[in-house]
């Protein structure tokens, strides 16, 4: 189980737009921005956030500890 991500582009310079293959990322995830670069985090379809170069710390609603918590199993007894 990852506790945070690094969400970065390492591509050429020619691609004009790229969708990073996660879609659920863990809060504390490091987004690192190149000085050509900007991201957009969309969601259904909107735009919600814009990110110039730099590197970011996300905040999300996604806390991997506490759901691997939650989903454990509880025996119950009759």
């Amino acid at each position: 189980m990852k506790i945070a991500d690094v969400i970065k582009y390492e591509g050429d310079n020619n691609t004009f737009i790229w969708k990073h293959p996660t879609e659920d990322f863990n809060t504390a995830s490091q987004l690192i921005v190149h000085a050509s670069q900007e991201a957009v985090f969309f969601l259904n379809g909107e735009a919600l956030d814009l990110f110039g170069a730099g590197r970011h710390t996300l905040e999300t609603q996604n806390i991997p500890i506490i759901r691997k918590v939650l989903n454990i199993p509880i025996a119950r007894y009759s």
